[in-house]
């Protein structure tokens, strides 16, 4: 073989294996503002594919709307914050990508650099979210949920137990931007029920300033 033949084949190899890493590292473009086009009901789930378990069904028929946070003026949690009917903002950066919600000002982090969510970290309504690219689908995995993270106008609850966690799934396809959400909470329903909603990318939209006034935006609570 002569030096020239090698340097060929090696300069062969080289590409190829660019190529493949290229194709294991591929990831859509998300950044840019986005405003929602979600589906009827604000992407709550379809009752007919949600199966409560004994203790849920009891957690459901005790809702009441001075239960859902966003009418006591707190953000919305995870998934109920993934299908509010205000625009988001993606950044990506190499070890995150960020969501900016203009509803509450939610700032929304999904690590990218394959780090796991710390023993101390204390639940919370946007829990702890990690993410990786499965081809140009973006999968995201969020725990640390609180159990205030009450979820839906029907009243479906969360149950905020350790082994709750919710995936997501997110794709692009030229400026519509969508995701479905499988919610898994064992202790109030029989299996994972599933949440989808989609955004119009909006290159010329804004974040506007969100304020939450109770009087006009909230309920008033009775005084214990």
């Amino acid at each position: 073989m002569t030096i020239f033949s090698s340097l060929v084949r090696a300069g062969l190899v080289g590409l190829l294996a660019v190529q493949i890493v290229g194709t294991a590292n591929a990831q859509a473009d998300f950044e840019g503002i986005w405003t929602p086009q979600h589906p009827p009901r604000m992407g709550q789930p379809d009752p007919a594919t949600v199966r409560l378990t004994p203790a849920g069904q009891v957690e459901f028929e005790a809702f009441s709307p001075e239960k859902d946070p966003t009418l006591r003026c707190l953000m919305p949690g995870i998934p109920l914050g993934l299908v509010d009917p205000y625009p988001i903002e993606i950044v990506q950066q190499d070890h995150q990508i960020l969501i900016l919600y203009e509803h509450f000002h939610q700032v929304r982090r999904i690590f990218m650099d394959g780090r796991e969510a710390p023993d101390h970290w204390l639940p919370s309504l946007i829990g702890y979210s990690t993410g990786h690219w499965e081809g140009e689908t973006l999968v995201i995995r969020t725990t640390h949920l609180s159990p205030d993270n009450y979820m839906w106008t029907a009243g479906y609850p969360f149950s905020g137990d350790e082994n709750t966690y919710v995936i997501e799934r997110w794709s692009r396809d030229g400026d519509i931007l969508s995701f479905t959400g499988e919610v898994h909470d064992p202790i109030y329903y029989e299996e994972p029920y599933v949440v989808n909603g989609q955004w119009s990318f909006a290159p010329d939209g804004e974040i506007w300033e969100y304020e939450c006034i109770p009087e006009f935006g909230g309920i008033e609570l009775p005084e214990e």
